[in-house]
């Protein structure tokens, strides 16, 4: 086994995902539009599973310290993207919690950099990584414009660049002072959670450990409740849902096997999905090439290989340093054969 199951929740991973959504909540609306999206009963999820993480971030908010509001809002308010930076930042670098002496800004402007270029040839550790050199202001203002991202993001990563170890020692204090909170909001939530967190210790899920396996060997997989509904894989740290197991049938049985079909419907009637379902049937192919392929973003590729990969429709494999996307044909076969036992 080249990776190793934690079981106990990330505290760091944790209170940065309850910041964010107290910074920007998720009306009902959305949150079910998304559960729709991704090809699940939405209105049985929301009750069932989100109503449980809306619960740990009310507790948290009742014991959270008070904070700074612009940092609040520098930190949290500016879109997922520049989040997700921040926590892969921060929990890829574990020491920084203790001390940010040693650290430059040019190493964490360098390693910021890295992180937000499109590179599909990923180091296995991030420190392994071909970091762009961002020592000038020039430097930076000339990679910003040549990133692929929306106008308001740049300017926003330009003002954190310019001065990164400042920045990052204010999300640091901001974390350190909230973490006592988010255990408090755990502790609560002790007996509610006690059967996923089961369920996450029997199984560890083996989907996210197949990933890891692939996409970060030698990682620790956390479970996570403010990402209870996710899989997050990163470089020595991955993350998976503690609902994660609950949301797609297993097929079972007779009940079950209906629910997967359903899912697996649901995934096929988006003509994005089965569009690079029919592309994945004529080769093998990697994130940016199925994009291009396609004529859509990475990320919007991504998310649709979370759903297709969650139904079982594709697989992953890692072939020299990219990570390839491949159609499982047998999980085709499956889910005919599920069909015709139902209908014909």
């Amino acid at each position: 086994m080249n990776y190793k199951i934690m079981y106990q929740f990330d505290p760091v991973f944790e209170t940065i995902g309850l910041l964010h959504s107290i910074a920007e909540p998720m009306e009902k609306e959305a949150v079910i539009q998304q559960f729709n999206e991704l090809g699940f009963d939405a209105e049985r999820c929301y009750k069932k599973y989100y109503k449980i993480m809306e619960r740990y971030i009310r507790l948290f908010k009742k014991h959270m310290a008070p904070c700074e509001i612009s940092h609040q809002e520098f930190f949290f308010c500016h879109g997922d993207e520049f989040c997700l930076l921040l926590t892969v930042l921060i929990t890829e670098n574990p020491q920084w919690m203790d001390s940010l002496d040693p650290v430059s800004d040019e190493e964490i402007r360098s390693m910021t950099g890295f992180l937000l270029q499109e590179n599909e040839a990923q180091a296995i550790s991030l420190r392994d990584g071909n970091w762009p050199q961002l020592d000038t202001e020039k430097e930076i203002i000339k990679f910003l414009s040549d990133l692929q991202a929306e106008e308001s993001l740049k300017w926003h990563l330009l003002e954190f660049m310019r001065c990164p170890k400042d920045w990052m020692e204010k999300l640091i204090e901001l974390l350190a002072t909230n973490i006592p909170a988010c255990e408090k909001a755990l502790e609560e939530m002790n007996k509610a959670l006690e059967p996923f967190v089961r369920s996450y210790e029997n199984n560890a899920d083996k989907q996210v450990s197949q990933i890891a396996k692939i996409c970060a060997p030698g990682a620790c997989i956390y479970p996570t409740l403010i990402g209870g509904m996710s899989q997050q894989i990163y470089y020595s740290r991955c993350y998976q849902g503690l609902f994660m197991s609950f949301l797609t049938p297993k097929g079972s049985s007779g009940d079950e096997r209906k629910e997967l079909v359903i899912t697996r419907m649901k995934a096929l009637s988006d003509r994005s999905k089965l569009d690079i379902l029919c592309e994945l049937k004529k080769s093998r192919q990697y994130n940016l090439e199925l994009a291009e392929t396609m004529k859509l973003s990475p990320s919007t590729i991504s998310h649709h290989m979370n759903v297709l990969f969650a139904c079982g429709f594709v697989g992953i494999e890692k072939k020299d340093g990219r990570v390839y996307y491949y159609l499982q044909e047998e999980v085709v076969e499956e889910y005919l054969d599920h069909v015709r036992q139902m209908l014909l």
